[in-house]
């Protein structure tokens, strides 16, 4: 296996290593334990930053060992990304005539740029070995050490796309700790809502007595113009038969927790229930707490109300599917908040509507699902999708936009957004039923639906991502692979047209491999992408992933006339691109493109694996073949002539002695080829630097000797330097040899010259012969063993492969001759 092949390997590993888990610990843990076992690393760290432009040092959220404080390499890491942080601060100022508002943004978007332009990093300890700062966009650094040793730049430079998933993981972990801090301050809110308040200090003999009250306290328990000062709290408010739960109190407050229970107290309206909180004053050295009744009745409505979100928000944000969230979303509206006409309308790019994905039993009964379809743009439903704004209608009889739906009767209508997703759509008969609250609740619960949907889009997607990056490993070609990939991501991914282009670099050209049976049908003829002359080949040749938001208007549009109007086109490494378009517009979330991106990055490994097999495969196919057909037969030819010339030892030597002759050079020709073609496709990632007048000159010495007949002229005056495989010269053996061996000329001549242009550099091999036989060019065409009859076509077969792994383009022409040109694009 070569070094890339093995660099690949580790780096799918670890890529099935990285995956959001239940805490951002959890999930640095578990790829950081895949970085070290597959990189050889001692030592390593996840360090999380709340933002460089912070004053803060950077948070350790885990390490390998859990305890590397002693370790050297550790240490000085963590020192340097200390001190990478401040120079990062260093030197940021607000210009005097700023805003102090404005001045601080420009300042900390500087010390972002400054502190990722620093990365990565990496430092020698003497004695120790190497260690690696490595960025993880958006969340912080990844600390990896290595004892005695260093990783390879290729390596190195390779780990990007994982440290940015990784990145994209421990992000997704932080939203949700987020999520359920802001819950947590949710219910304090609740806990401190401004209720009936008294302020008690209890005395020496155990009287629970009213220091103070606010006019809520007074109004509610007793007469507001009554001065309470002094009175004993229990002896006014607590009913006869209720006990005083005095001692309970203290004891709990002395700890300084607050004291809460459900009593029963006396009201100037009669004996209610209430919920009390006693808050302890602990700057003062008597026992002293502020009191909060919070009146049960409102309360339990609303905590039944929060319970049940708080449930619903479990479900919604762990279901496993789309429908089962939008299902706890429609039971939710029905249960909680009372609405039993709701309906969840999810957009879908195969058909461009807003379709029902769940809709209650009230809906179902009164609209068929074609009705609740909704495709009409100009309508009150798409405006709330697109504006992503909540649309409160209280009298549809007074609405002056444009309803689906206007013949059902329906008094009000409330549209709430679901990000990008969709809207969930209640009504009700009656004028003015959604009041305030009802728009708060739906809010909210749009909002986490969202993340759910977001969440499940997201693990979905990179489940089918592996899924499809490991079926396609077992593809033997690139076609079988693009038609594997293309056979759940668009479902999966609702991005029903879809793609994959193949970069041919002799046409200069991204050609179309496979694409989705709807693509075919929108598209008709798929169209192959020049060099320059559209989006998809300016997101190839930048290696970036590109969302085209208007197709048609962008200048660089392959044909304005498409009926795409958005796409995102992602580069396949040197492979080719995969692009997923819709036939609306804004289709496309950041979401979206992350999860194509990634996909990108599997498939380009998945292209190299693939690549390499195919090189393995054919050359055993081969040497097999050559090893079978040639000399299989040269043999029997031998032993054949051999056996005649035992049976007739006297006259017929001498002409039987030169075929045998003749047939071992054969043989020994073909074993030759053989052996080069080995070498050739062992040494395929060798590239390396060469000079094309060093190069041309010694194969053109190389076959001078070897035609004295012949004339051969070498024009290398405007040479330069390109990668090359390294049996470049080689390869120009064999073209300068195949025009004089086949030159049936009475004056062969090969012509060999170097062109340069502003896009490529060309060598040309010309001779005056008849030309190379088709039969022998299947080989270029074909790339594979079969066009290898015989050994017919071998050197061109060499050729052919060395022009390839040296990402060049090969062309021959057999007209007045033959030309041979290979020619280095961008040098």
């Amino acid at each position: 296996m070569t070094s890339r092949q093995r660099r690949v390997q580790t780096l799918y590993e670890i890529s099935l290593a990285i995956e959001t888990r239940g805490s951002i610990e959890e999930t640095a843990d578990q790829a950081l334990a895949a970085y070290l076992q597959k990189l050889n690393c001692s030592v390593g760290g996840v360090f999380e930053i709340s933002a460089p432009s912070d004053r803060a040092e950077p948070t350790l959220v885990t390490s390998i060992p859990a305890n590397p404080v002693r370790n050297k390499l550790f240490r000085s890491a963590r020192e340097h990304l200390v001190e990478i942080a401040a120079g990062a601060r260093s030197g940021v100022s607000g210009r005097s005539d700023r805003t102090a508002e404005s001045a601080a943004v420009a300042s900390a978007s500087t010390t972002v740029r400054r502190f990722a332009d620093s990365l990565p990093a990496t430092g020698t300890v003497d004695g120790s070995g190497t260690y690696y700062l490595f960025d993880l966009p958006g969340f912080g650094v990844m600390v990896l050490g290595k004892q005695g040793g260093s990783l390879d730049v290729e390596t190195v430079s390779a780990l990007d796309p994982l440290n940015s998933r990784l990145a994209q993981a421990c992000r997704s972990n932080r939203r949700e700790r987020a999520l359920r801090r802001q819950r947590d301050r949710f219910e304090a809110i609740f806990a401190a809502t401004g209720e009936p308040t008294v302020e008690v200090v209890v005395t020496e003999d155990g009287t629970e007595r009213i220091h103070r009250a606010n006019d809520a306290f007074r109004s509610t328990f007793g007469d507001p113009n009554d001065s309470l000062r002094g009175q004993s709290l229990n002896e006014l408010i607590t009913p006869e038969d209720q006990p005083v739960e005095t001692d309970s109190l203290v004891k709990t407050l002395e700890t300084g927790e607050p004291f809460r229970q459900e009593v029963q107290r006396e009201t100037a309206d009669g004996v209610g229930y209430f919920l009390f909180t006693a808050v302890p004053v602990t700057a003062t050295e008597r026992t002293e707490y502020f009191g909060v009744y919070v009146d049960i009745t409102d309360q339990r409505e609303r905590e039944l109300t929060l319970q049940e979100l708080y449930v619903a928000a479990q479900d919604i944000l762990t279901e496993g599917s789309r429908h089962r969230i939008c299902q706890t979303v429609v039971r939710t509206v029905e249960s909680v908040l009372g609405h039993s006409s709701v309906g969840v309308h999810l957009y879908d790019r195969d058909s461009g509507a807003l379709e029902p994905i769940v809709t209650s039993a009230a809906v179902r009964e009164r609209l068929s699902e074609e009705s609740i379809t909704y495709t009409d743009r100009d309508s009150v439903v798409w405006e709330a999708y697109e504006r992503e704004e909540l649309i409160r209608i209280d009298d549809i009889a007074a609405f002056d936009g444009h309803l689906p739906n206007e013949e059902t009767p329906v008094g009000s209508v409330l549209i709430v957004p679901v990000g990008s997703h969709g809207v969930v759509v209640t009504s009700a008969p009656e004028r003015n039923s959604f009041d305030d609250e009802d728009v708060y609740f739906l809010q909210v619960l749009s909002q986490l639906t969202a993340i759910g949907l977001d969440r499940q889009l997201s693990e979905e997607g990179l489940r089918t991502t592996q899924e499809t990056a490991r079926r396609a490993l077992q593809e033997r070609s690139h076609e079988e692979m693009a038609e594997s990939v293309l056979t759940d991501i668009p479902e999966a991914l609702n991005m029903p047209l879809m793609g994959i282009w193949k970069h041919r670099p002799a046409q200069r050209r991204l050609e179309p491999v496979a694409a989705t049976d709807h693509s075919k049908r929108l598209l008709e003829d798929l169209p192959s992408f020049l060099n320059g002359d559209s989006l998809a080949w300016q997101a190839f040749e930048d290696d970036t992933t590109l969302v085209a938001a208007d197709v048609a208007t962008d200048p660089d549009a392959y044909n304005p006339e498409t009926p795409i109007e958005e796409e995102v086109i992602v580069p396949i490494g040197d492979f080719g691109v995969l692009i997923a378009g819709s036939a609306y517009a804004e289709s496309f979330s950041e979401l979206d493109a992350e999860i194509l991106d990634s996909l990108g990055t599997n498939l380009e490994a998945i292209t190299e694996v693939i690549d390499s097999r195919r090189d393995i495969d054919l050359l055993n196919q081969v040497i097999a073949r050559i090893l079978r057909h040639n000399v299989r037969n040269k043999l029997t030819a031998i032993m054949g002539y051999t056996s005649q010339i035992e049976a007739k030892a006297e006259e017929p030597i001498r002409g039987y002695a030169k075929r045998v002759l003749e047939n071992c050079r054969d043989l020994e020709k073909t074993s030759k080829h053989a052996k080069e073609m080995r070498k050739v496709v062992n040494s395929r990632d060798e590239i390396t630097t060469v000079a094309l007048e060093q190069e041309v000159r010694s194969a053109a010495s190389t076959v001078d000797g070897e035609f004295p007949n012949g004339e051969l002229e070498v024009d290398v005056c405007d040479a330069a330097t390109v990668t090359a495989h390294p049996e470049l010269e080689a390869a120009l053996a064999h073209l300068i040899r195949n025009g004089f061996e086949h030159n049936d000329s009475d004056a062969p001549a090969v012509e060999v010259a170097v062109r340069r242009s502003d896009e490529d550099v060309r060598i040309e091999i010309s001779d005056n012969g008849p030309g190379i036989d088709p039969y022998e060019l299947d080989v270029i065409d074909q790339h594979g063993e079969s066009a290898l009859e015989h050994g017919s076509g071998a050197g061109l077969w060499i050729v052919d492969r060395v022009v390839r792994y040296s990402e060049a383009a090969l062309e021959i022409d057999n007209e007045d001759g033959t030309t041979a040109t290979i020619a280095f694009p961008g040098h």
